[in-house]
């Protein structure tokens, strides 16, 4: 009864088994592993006969016996040995496949998330995803599901050849292993809610280390060192806290499981040693079937391990999960109307939109804002108007609804994300530079490398050519991490080449110059002029400046289009932007230093 509540215990793990579909890809591998594993214990299970048949040969005094027995043995060695290297290639390498499989699916799922999803999730919690929880599923679905099939294709084996030795010693040593599955049951339940609880506590320790190390200059300039120590010491403790729980847990699983098989090998000792005296088996018998305890011992402790994994492996895979199950920017969504807009290079002839999470009490909402190929658009508006927004909506980073921006003529929802953010691309104030050769950061996402005379025109357009001439290496430096080695304006242009290297048709400034010079601003916004007659420019400044060069300017206020114009129209016809341009008027020309000079 014990061991069929065991068993019905282990294929309960398999009936609900969430991995069956990371496994179907390796369903070869995991046939050969699974091949090799049943001979292994197919080994395991007929050593102790060839024992017995070994001691009942010297007890009888037979060579010949002896000489077969010996053989015998050493032929299931080596079978052992071989087959054991096949199982753990095949049934333990799949492990590290399904790990890089789970981690390539995250990784691209990752990617096509809105914005709105990284608002709301912190990078460490991520990262402790991407690692923590794979490699818990890693050991799940490696070392804990090989120690689950191996416990029941032993038990399966060893039965019988148990049974066939001696009926009455099978007994005594099943009788205590009722208690095994409610044992296995009730810890197994408070291991898998106390590791979720230590992965959630790993994840907030994560995400509170990656942002301090990415902002330690603030860290520091604010002198905050010790009290971000003080955070760090805390969150770490209550890490340990949870661990210090799950730890205690595991450890008491496996030496109770051991110590009840111990209490079976007891009795084996007691009622196997009296049948011995008695004649009813023979030394060799008992030999074997001690040996058989022993092995028996095996799985019934690894079955705690295997519990353990297994559960800690469940918990994690929900966390994916959740992951998973975020909704993701459908590549092309259908549209009622996929084209309109004809002769626009964007049209937005009705957007409304508001942040999903709730956490921005903010809504957009503009309507029959054209551009035409060619044409140049100024962005203003006070903080907070809705500026970016719109941007990100343009390019799908939020997504809008359908019908909403039209791009060419087609409803941007419709359109192949990678088509799309080739023809319209942006820059954004915030710069993100990877440690990479400058060159390499301005051909990113591009399947060849960018001739020498190509960088140099970009980097002329972005007025940076004579500051990377002037470097050692010039465009083949290495830069820092986040492009550490350049000053904010550098980073700020070379982003700037970087969006110009695909030749978009539409190319949206998100206030990109706030750390260059008001000469030096200029000078590019001239030279993109000059340079890409075609382009079509749409730019969000803080900067009032260039507004008079721009052929028409939209305001924002509020999340709403309350005007729109020529810079001399507006500064007719709307106080907002009468005052706006007379506060950074000062602020450009000489009631403030410029960011570069500082």
């Amino acid at each position: 009864m014990g061991l069929w509540g065991w068993e019905a215990s282990i294929f309960g793990w398999f009936r609900n088994y969430p991995f069956f579909h990371l496994l179907g890809r390796y369903k070869g591998r995991l046939g050969i592993g699974l091949v090799a594993l049943v001979l292994v214990d197919l080994s395991n299970v007929a050593l102790p006969l060839a024992v017995k048949r070994a001691i009942d040969a010297v007890t009888a005094g037979s060579r010949v016996g002896l000489q077969v027995a010996a053989w015998s043995i050493l032929g299931l060695m080596a079978a052992q040995a071989v087959t054991r290297y096949l199982w753990r290639w095949y049934l333990v390498g799949t492990s590290h496949f399904i790990a890089r499989d789970l981690r390539r699916r995250m990784y691209a799922h990752l990617q096509n998330l809105s914005l709105d999803y990284y608002q709301r999730v912190r990078t460490g919690d991520l990262m402790s995803r991407a690692t923590n929880d794979i490699e818990s599923i890693r050991m799940a679905v490696g070392p804990g599901l090989l120690v689950a099939l191996d416990a029941i294709i032993l038990f399966a084996l060893m039965i019988p050849a148990m049974l066939y030795l001696s009926p009455k010693l099978t007994l005594f040593t099943f009788c205590l292993f009722p208690i095994v599955p409610w044992f296995t049951t009730k810890i197994g339940d408070r291991i898998d809610s106390l590791f979720e609880a230590a992965q959630k506590k790993m994840s907030r320790l994560s995400g509170y280390t990656q942002e301090t190390l990415s902002a330690i200059r603030l860290v520091k300039s604010l002198v905050f060192e010790n009290k971000s120590k003080e955070l760090f010491s805390e969150f770490s403790a209550e890490y340990r806290g949870e661990g210090i729980k799950l730890a205690r847990y595991q450890s008491f699983f496996s030496p109770t499981l051991s110590l009840i098989t111990s209490l079976g090998t007891f009795m084996i000792l007691l009622a196997g040693g009296m049948d011995v005296i008695s004649g009813a088996i023979t030394v060799g018998t008992f030999v074997a079937f001690q040996r058989y305890v022993v092995q028996i011992t095996w799985p019934m402790e690894a079955i705690g391990w295997a519990v353990t994994m297994n559960r800690e492996g469940f918990a994690a895979y929900r966390r994916l999960e959740e992951v998973f199950n975020t909704p993701t920017i459908t590549i092309a969504r259908p549209s009622n109307r996929p084209h309109a807009g004809y002769g626009e290079r964007l049209w937005i002839p009705r957007l409304q939109y508001r942040y999903p999470d709730n956490t921005k009490s903010f809504e957009l909402n503009v309507r029959d804002l054209r551009i035409r190929p060619g044409q140049r658009i100024g962005l203003v508006g006070p903080v907070g108007s809705g500026k970016s927004t719109l941007f990100n909506l343009i390019l799908r980073l939020n997504e809008p609804e359908a019908e909403s921006i039209y791009f060419n003529g087609t409803d941007v929802v419709s359109l192949p994300l990678p088509s799309l953010r080739k023809d319209v691309a942006s820059v954004e104030q915030q710069i993100f530079l990877f440690s990479e050769k400058l060159r390499d950061n301005i051909s990113m996402g591009m399947e060849e490398a960018l001739p020498e005379a190509a960088v140099n025109r970009l980097l002329h357009s972005t007025a940076l050519l004579a500051e990377v001439q002037s470097l050692d290496k010039g465009a083949d430096t290495l830069l820092g991490e986040r492009g550490v080695n350049l000053s904010g304006g550098q980073k700020q242009r070379l982003a700037l080449s970087r969006a110009l290297v695909r030749n978009p048709q539409l190319l949206l400034l998100d206030d990109c110059f706030s750390a260059v010079d008001v000469d030096v601003e200029e000078r590019i916004i001239k030279s993109l002029l000059s340079d890409y007659p075609e382009l079509t420019l749409c730019i969000c400044s803080h900067r009032m400046s260039i507004m008079p060069q721009l052929d028409e300017i939209w305001l924002l206020e509020n999340g709403q289009l309350t005007g729109r114009g020529t810079h001399e129209e507006l500064l007719r016809d709307s106080r907002t932007y009468y005052r706006l341009w007379h506060q950074k008027e000062a602020q450009e020309w000489g009631l403030v230093e410029t960011a570069e000079s500082v």
